[in-house]
């Protein structure tokens, strides 16, 4: 994956480490170009033969900063709201969050003339980088991993190691929770080799706002968030063998 946010679970990784959007990288996998990718959750919901690496994701306890919907209007004055085509994931979570914590049902629109739209879903280093920008201009952020935990409790999960069914998962499992502790461990590190925000700001965001754990929190936010998509009909039917 791409963004900052992934950085420290592919800090320690050798070889061939392809970087792309989450929608990118699950595309990929489905098509058997990559044996192993951070995918976006809502992959798996679609597709539950991959093996998930236990242990590790990219999630949120609170505030996350890089999943917000920016607007000027009230929430519910938004008749048209821009999605980003990059993650699955995070235009779920804003309708699941919008429909079930708000009672609304805007239009949606990933494609055409979204600049004319009330309101815009911005995600991962784009949304860092416009966040203190957009609130200087008095733009309202709502921040979905604050929302989530607030309404529910819980932490939620927007991405995971996702491996293909037929390979042996335990090379991989080895490789990636490595991999985790190594980047965990060099924080500072990451924060002051990227060249999107100034470093202590970046740090930050790293060790306050994304968690990389999957522990029994976050698959119960994953199978709350999975049953909450059903009852808003973005899916028909609970596919993934996910448990707590």
């Amino acid at each position: 994956m791409s963004y900052l946010n992934a950085r420290p679970l592919i800090y320690g990784l050798d070889g061939d480490v392809q970087l792309e959007t989450p929608s990118a990288l699950a595309f990929l996998l489905r098509k058997g170009n990559l044996d192993a990718a951070l995918v976006p959750v809502a992959e798996y919901f679609e597709y539950p033969h991959y093996q998930i690496v236990p242990g590790i994701a990219v999630g949120s306890r609170g505030p996350v900063k890089s999943v917000y919907l920016a607007h000027r209007k009230p929430l519910n004055h938004l008749k048209t709201i821009a999605l980003d085509p990059a993650s699955k994931t995070s235009n779920l979570l804003l309708q699941v969050i919008l429909a079930e914590f708000f009672g609304l049902s805007p239009r949606y629109q990933t494609s055409g003339r979204t600049a004319s739209c009330d309101a815009r879903l911005l995600i991962g280093d784009p949304a860092l980088l416009m966040h203190d920008r957009l609130l200087k201009n008095r733009y309202n952020l709502l921040d979905l991993g604050e929302v989530w935990q607030k309404k529910t409790g819980l932490p939620f999960v927007f991405a995971f190691w996702a491996i293909h069914q037929e390979l042996a998962v335990e090379p991989y499992l080895k490789l990636f929770a490595r991999a985790k502790k190594q980047g965990l461990q060099h924080l500072d590190a990451i924060a002051r080799k990227q060249t999107l925000l100034p470093k202590q700001v970046a740090l930050s965001y790293l060790v306050q706002n994304v968690c990389y754990d999957l522990g029994v929190q976050q698959k119960k936010g994953l199978l709350e968030f999975q049953r909450l998509c059903v009852q808003c009909g973005l899916f028909s039917e609970l596919k993934s063998t996910l448990t707590t």
